[in-house]
């Protein structure tokens, strides 16, 4: 009895001394300085060799688990940095496909303002021809009407037919076209008289390029009687 006692107080003053269990299961170097009381003692609190196997096998397990949550937590927070990197792409991408949005929208209205003129511009030009028609036919009527009055005013000398014209003649060219014809088809004339013209054009005097004939020449010389030459 007196011996159990005295092992009881060194098994204190030696659990006082020694260091806790988790310090002594954390370094391998304390488990060879462990004594025989310390056993003892593990063992009265229910502790055996082989419960003390598989506690250190259970704590190794359990630091293999904990490394292996935080690398999972560490690839988990990178997959959520990168998330919220997409996430603010996306942001961006939604905040430019609303400009775009808003610019075509502001295109279609121009394009819509566009086609209104155009229309407007349309139904102008239909109006000013359905005005100008009756224009065009009255002032067909006056050069018909000029023509007359000029051919009796003029009294010309010598009327050309079917000579053909182009835009731009000038009375100079007129008179070359005039001795040309003389020279070629009446060449004696050219040489017993002095010709001289004292006006030629063309009548009417406005050039169209739809009229379906050309214009007549009318000459009228210093000294010639009437004459009418069909070309």
């Amino acid at each position: 009895m007196g011996k159990k006692q005295g092992r009881k107080a060194g098994n204190s003053k030696n659990k006082s001394a020694s260091p806790p269990a988790k310090e002594r299961s954390s370094s391998p170097a304390t488990d060879q300085s462990w004594t025989e009381n310390d056993f003892d003692e593990m063992r009265e609190e229910g502790f055996s060799p082989s419960n003390f196997s598989e506690l250190k096998e259970e704590l190794c397990t359990q630091r293999k688990e904990t490394k292996y949550l935080e690398k999972k937590v560490e690839e988990l927070m990178t997959r959520v940095i990168n998330a919220k990197k997409v996430i603010n792409e996306m942001k961006e991408m939604k905040t430019m496909t609303r400009e775009i949005r808003d610019k075509c929208t502001s295109f279609s209205n121009r394009l819509d303002q566009l086609e209104e003129r155009v229309s407007a511009i349309e139904d102008q030009m239909n109006e000013m021809k359905r005005v100008e028609k009756p224009k065009e036919k009255r002032r067909k009527r006056n050069e018909q009407s000029l023509q007359e009055v000029w051919d009796y005013v003029k009294r010309p000398n010598l009327r050309l037919i079917g000579v053909p014209e182009s835009e731009g003649e000038n009375g100079t060219k007129l008179e070359n076209t005039l001795q040309d014809i003389i020279q070629e088809n009446f060449p004696n004339l050219v040489g017993q008289a002095n010709i001289q013209i004292q006006e030629i054009q063309r009548t009417p005097q406005r050039y169209s390029s739809r009229r379906a004939t050309p214009r007549h020449i009318i000459a009228r010389f210093g000294r010639a009687c009437s004459t009418v030459v069909a070309w």
